[in-house]
């Protein structure tokens, strides 16, 4: 069975085997063009000075936009191309009948089939996650000085959730290959729903992977190494006591931006309206806070993420066992 599904998908693997080669390849040519041109400019890769040679850094961030870019597509090029016709393709053609009339089980046969795509799959992305580590290091956190891994941009496509991604891109076009049984329906659900999942895992999951670090917006200008800022929201004054009849943090904000709205339309001049909001606020022991995913949790969000995503691809792996199973030969 490993055969016979490496044979038919070889060419499309190759194909995606050159697409990570082609990035790794510009991913050296980048950093060496960049270190390249740091010395030619006289200046260190961490310096204060970086400033001074704007037409470097400028075409540094160009050329680092088109690599993140590729980055972020490949898991969804993955479950696109490889995962949505492994099963789709074989019940649509009736293909699978052959393989069934042979004594293999199904369940084996879907299990092997997976296997000998995922194994690649996993190696590719394993060894171009620690390019990519090696790149960020030297070129974009360098480019964007003072920025760290865990800025939202730069955590998507570094560290091992990647990989764990590309194995659920995968998994997931088998999956709704198996549900729908026809390749165009298939590759319009995995395009819709995959990055529905990888929104849903960046807006929402991902950030409450760990406990958050609020800081208040009163505080002296922080530096964006500080973390990764997820939202900005309210919170009582630390060490308010709530009372049973206390307005809720909702109500309150609510009451301030109306005192605000009346204040800036009784006003001629305007201006002043969001002084009047912020002691508002102050009154009744609100702050507004900033709330961030500190640097240090970098690994943990990763690792974390990676085992949500595993889980999605054994449920998904479950899915299209039974569903295969349940199907007539």
């Amino acid at each position: 069975m490993m055969w016979l599904t490496w044979r038919r998908y070889r060419v499309r693997i190759i194909l995606l085997a050159l697409y990570v080669v082609a990035l790794i390849v510009f991913m050296i040519i980048t950093e060496h063009a960049y270190q390249s041109a740091l010395t030619s400019c006289g200046f260190r890769a961490t310096g204060t000075q970086l400033s001074a040679c704007s037409g470097v850094i400028s075409g540094a961030k160009s050329h680092a936009s088109y690599v993140v870019d590729g980055l972020q597509i490949l898991p969804f090029l993955i479950g696109l191309i490889l995962g949505t016709p492994l099963i789709a393709s074989e019940l649509e053609a009736k293909t699978n009948r052959l393989a069934w009339a042979q004594g293999v089980t199904r369940t084996r046969w879907l299990l092997m089939s997976w296997l000998t795509l995922v194994i690649p799959v996993a190696i590719a992305m394993s060894l171009l996650a620690l390019t990519v580590q090696w790149w960020l290091t030297h070129v974009h956190a360098s480019v964007f000085v003072g920025t760290s891994l865990i800025q939202s941009s730069q955590f998507s496509i570094s560290g091992v959730a990647p990989i764990a991604a590309a194995v659920f891109a995968l998994s997931f076009g088998a999956g709704v290959g198996a549900l729908w049984g026809r390749i165009s329906w298939s590759i319009a659900a995995t395009s819709v729903g995959f990055w529905l999942v990888v929104g849903v895992m960046m807006g929402w999951i991902v950030p409450s992977l760990a406990p958050q670090v609020a800081v208040p917006l009163s505080a002296a200008k922080l530096p964006s190494s500080l973390g990764w800022l997820v939202s900005e929201g309210f919170r009582r004054n630390p060490g308010v006591h709530v009372g049973p009849h206390m307005s809720s943090v909702t109500s309150i904000v609510q009451h301030c931006t109306n005192i605000a709205n009346s204040s800036s339309n009784m006003q001629t001049g305007g201006g002043n309206e969001s002084l009047v909001y912020l002691n508002c606020l102050k009154s009744h022991s609100l702050q507004a806070v900033n709330f961030y995913q500190p640097a240090s949790h970098y690994w943990i969000l990763q690792w974390r993420e990676a085992g949500v995503y595993l889980a999605l691809v054994a449920a998904l792996l479950g899915l299209s066992v039974w569903v295969v199973r349940r199907w007539r030969a």
